[in-house]
């Protein structure tokens, strides 16, 4: 009995022993069989390659310089809008692209000039319109990308569809014999020119994003030929044949929205580069800045050569206003794209006295930058955790207004001169500058900029007084000016806030 109870024991311990290794057993297959952990997934972002199709509105405008007798040199502007198609290719951190654009346009303006008057015995009325009607380009652009934001420059050749025409009435006073004459003629061409300009892209999420961009496009100097009629005294005939140069520049600020055809790419065959550890610059900020600018202006129509400065003087004084901007980072890579408007007290003049012995001439000069606008792209590094060191270069445009007051006073005889001119400058920008990230989302920065302004023509329109008895009076007058060469330095500090939208939670190409 004992040893049948110890068999039993025994039994039914070796099948407890054996139920628990077969119950480990079956729970390692179970392990081996069943769900593991998720590999970690790659790092999300949007890839921008592939063929888009969009629409885009904007604004644009620039100067018209008609080189002929009287000398037009206005602002045209207006609006614009139209379409876009192109194709992208990221590799990298790096998107490159060939973009074909068509807008419509009403980008117009005119300017009536006028000499002459009662006291003259006669009056010139000289009317210039210029309009471009639509405008296309084909351009190449590259640029850096950072997740949603891809910023760009770009470059290509552009092609302005305009008209022009033109109207000139003379007329003439007693005691001169009467005479009128009215001549008119109009002209249209096309135009091919260089064009450059810088933007940013914002993706939307699916298949949507958003664009900013400037363009500025120079069509330069070309000679236009008019057709027209001629009436003499009521007698009509053809016009004769009649060439204008007329010189343009043209600045472009546009708004659109693209959609990008394709599906997820899950698996690019080349990642972007991660922003190296610490403050991200990615994304767009906005900002407010001040400083000071200084820089020269010449009239070369009034340079003596007796006296090398007449004709020149400085010019200087603040600057206030307003950035908004937008940065990409691939490792310590910063590029990014900027726009900036600012109200100036920059002036300066000069008085000069001419002394001719049996008379006076007193001339007085004057400069006075209303504001300045600059389009610039900046491309630098991150030279500490907090502080980006960086290079900028673009295009600036001026609203001056200049002035000339001319008194000449000899016994029994004075005239006077009060002219005024108003046109847009545009200029070259290359800088450099530092920025400081102070926490948060705020930043500091100093810059330094140098503006070297193409010489722009310009047309003063005024009066002059004579007191020549019997001739007592004033009449209309004008007068075209050349070209004046001028620049400026620009000191600046600032202070930005920069966005930081929220990361993203999908790979996608949308």
């Amino acid at each position: 009995m004992f040893g049948d109870d110890i068999m039993k024991h025994l039994s039914r311990t070796t099948l407890a022993a054996a139920a628990v290794s077969l119950g480990s057993l079956s729970a390692g297959f179970a392990a081996d069989l069943g769900p593991r952990p998720a590999a970690p997934i790659a790092p999300a972002f949007y890839d921008w390659s592939g063929v888009y199709v969009g629409l885009h509105a904007g604004y644009g405008g620039g100067m018209k310089d008609w080189t002929q007798a009287l000398g037009n040199n206005f602002t045209a502007k207006g609006f614009l809008a139209g379409g876009q198609i192109g194709i992208n290719k990221q590799i990298g951190s790096l998107v490159f692209g060939l973009e074909l654009d068509g807008s419509w346009a009403d980008i117009g303006g005119s300017q009536t000039l006028s000499d002459g008057g009662p006291a003259a015995a006669f009056q010139v009325d000289f009317t210039g319109r210029s309009k471009i009607d639509g405008l296309v380009t084909l351009t190449g652009r590259a640029g850096l990308a950072a997740d949603r934001w891809f910023v760009y420059a770009k470059g290509g050749l552009a092609v302005a569809q305009e008209r022009h025409s033109f109207s000139n009435n003379t007329s003439t006073f007693p005691p001169a014999p009467p005479f009128t004459a009215v001549i008119s003629g109009s002209s249209s061409e096309r135009r091919w020119a260089p064009t450059v300009g810088f933007g940013t892209e914002y993706a939307l999420g699916n298949n949507w994003s958003v664009k900013a961009e400037y363009d500025y496009v120079h069509l330069g100097n070309r000679t236009v030929g008019f057709t027209g009629t001629a009436n003499f005294n009521g007698v009509a005939a053809p016009l004769d044949p009649t060439n204008v140069p007329i010189e343009q520049a043209l600045h472009l600020v546009k708004i659109g929205a693209n959609y990008r055809f394709g599906g997820i790419q899950t698996d690019p065959t080349f990642a972007p580069v991660r922003a190296a550890p610490g403050y991200n610059w990615s994304g767009a900020y906005v900002g407010v800045q001040g400083g000071y600018g200084f820089g020269h202006k010449a009239w070369p129509d009034l340079f003596d050569p007796a006296n090398p400065q007449t004709g020149k003087y400085d010019v200087n004084g603040w600057l206030a206003g307003g950035t908004v901007g937008v940065n990409a980072q691939a490792g310590s890579f910063v590029f990014g794209v900027e726009g900036e408007w600012m109200w100036t007290g920059i002036k300066g003049n000069q008085t000069t006295v001419f002394d001719f012995g049996v008379g006076v001439t007193q001339t007085g000069l004057e400069t006075k930058v209303n504001w300045l606008a600059i389009a610039a792209a900046r491309a630098g590094f991150v030279a500490a955790d907090r502080l980006l060191v960086y290079g900028k270069a673009g295009v600036a445009l001026a609203d001056e207004r200049h002035t000339l007051t001319q008194s000449t006073i000899v016994p029994g005889f004075s005239s006077v001169f009060n002219l005024e001119a108003k046109a847009l400058h545009t200029g070259l920008v290359a800088g450099a500058g530092i920025e400081y990230a102070l926490g948060g989302n705020w930043s500091a920065k100093f810059e330094y900029d140098y503006i070297k302004m193409l010489a722009q023509n310009f047309t003063a329109i005024g009066t002059q007084s004579v007191n020549a008895p019997p001739i007592v009076g004033s009449a209309a007058f004008t007068a075209q000016f050349s070209k004046m060469p001028q620049d400026l330095h620009l000191i600046k500090f600032g202070v930005n806030y920069h966005f930081s939208p929220a990361p993203v939670a999908v790979s996608a190409r949308y």
